[in-house]
């Protein structure tokens, strides 16, 4: 039944219509569509016009621990997908994907086996000689390290609090080099720029955790008792 899902009529309402409004474009534009691609360029550059695209890289997400005695951790993980497998012994689950290995320049076999990949996943610990421990990560594809770098920027050169740096406006070069860039400025803050999760302990062991309001971060902060 419907209440063991949670799902309310209003909701399988909201799923009816748009699953008939998908279908029913895919059957009266797509199907017979002369040029199948420049259609479907149509249909999206409706759904960019009105400001309600697809969010991207909405599978990766981000956590950072700190503890009151400097310990830090951060691990970022592409979650609702995997290999299937977990490590032994370790709770880790891990990835399902290997890389683009068909757009290396050394060819699709140019890797030999046991080859650490590229990866834009950058979860990040740092630790500074007055006792201050930090970690930070962020999801966000591409846009991972440079939203980490732009954070950590903020708290350590622009002297920023640590939610105040998460929380910072951002800039983000995509696709570097090629001819015909533009420029294109967010008037509201969008989860393109990825969702910075960081921790940091003080000097004094003063915890502090920032979230960030691009995404549906969150902070907890846990008291264990000896």
């Amino acid at each position: 039944p419907l209440t063991d899902l949670r799902w309310s009529d209003t909701d399988v309402d909201h799923m009816v219509r748009v699953q008939r409004a998908v279908l029913a474009a895919r059957l009266d534009r797509l199907e017979g569509a002369a040029d199948l691609a420049a259609e479907a360029a149509l249909l999206l550059g409706q759904v960019d016009a009105r400001g309600i695209g697809a969010l991207e890289s909405g599978s990766t997400a981000h956590v950072s621990a700190t503890d009151s005695t400097g310990l830090a951790c951060a691990v970022t993980v592409s979650s609702g997908y995997s290999s299937g497998m977990v490590a032994a012994g370790t709770g880790v689950w891990l990835n399902n994907c290997l890389g683009e290995q068909e757009l290396n320049p050394r060819g699709l076999h140019g890797l030999p086996p046991g080859t650490r990949l590229l990866s834009n996943m950058a979860p990040t610990v740092g630790r500074h000689t007055d006792g201050t421990t930090l970690a930070i990560g962020s999801p966000g594809a591409d846009r991972i390290t440079t939203a980490v770098v732009q954070a950590i920027a903020g708290l350590v050169n622009g002297g920023l609090g640590l939610q105040a740096a998460v929380n910072h406006p951002r800039v983000h070069v995509h696709r570097a080099g090629r001819p015909n860039e533009e420029v294109k400025v967010e008037t509201e803050p969008s989860m393109y720029f990825g969702g910075v999760a960081a921790t940091l302990r003080r000097p004094d062991g003063h915890l502090v955790a920032a979230a960030d309001p691009r995404r549906d971060g969150a902070v907890r902060l846990v008291h264990l008792r000896p």
